[in-house]
């Protein structure tokens, strides 16, 4: 009953996460509960070696490249602000924010985008980056500087 509940609070990460990727709100949603919904099926699989939160995102993104692979599914990403009833003009910098980050993310090489997202959307540790990437720690952490870097020159900052 404990990972119901863990995995429920992990929703909001994973939901961010499928938006970068899928830059659809109805496709990353459908993901999301795709990768819920097989993570609760198969918990008992759940071995603990690594954490619940890094375990649902491999599920989320077998999910998110299964749907890369469907014909059709481009869309523009249209971010929602977070707060209800919160200034429409924020909302609007927040949603040109996003779309900057990720257009930027677009024009990052493959590698540096994917250490970006899992270290700094997913919140994973870099040793579990470096893990699942299949690079070293060090290699790891000189790629997620170049990309912010990078990014910091690709995002406008007036925005």
């Amino acid at each position: 009953m404990g990972h119901e509940r863990e995995l429920a609070l992990l929703r909001r990460q994973l939901l961010r996460y499928a938006m970068l990727r899928l830059r659809n709100r109805h496709h990353a949603e459908d993901a999301v509960q795709d990768a819920l919904l097989a993570a609760l099926e198969g918990i008992d699989s759940f071995s603990g070696r690594s954490s619940l939160r890094t375990w649902v995102g491999g599920i989320l993104r077998h999910k998110i490249a299964d749907c890369l692979r469907a014909p059709g599914r481009e869309e523009p990403m249209r971010v929602e602000p977070d707060l209800p009833g919160s200034d429409p003009e924020e909302g609007y910098a927040r949603q040109r924010f996003f779309e900057a980050v990720e257009a930027g993310l677009d024009r990052l090489p493959g590698k540096a985008a994917r250490v970006f997202m899992l270290r700094e959307v997913m919140g994973l540790e870099p040793a579990e980056v470096s893990r699942q990437l299949a690079i070293s720690l060090p290699n790891c952490w000189v790629t997620l500087h170049r990309a912010k870097a990078r990014l910091r020159e690709l995002v406008p900052h007036e925005i």
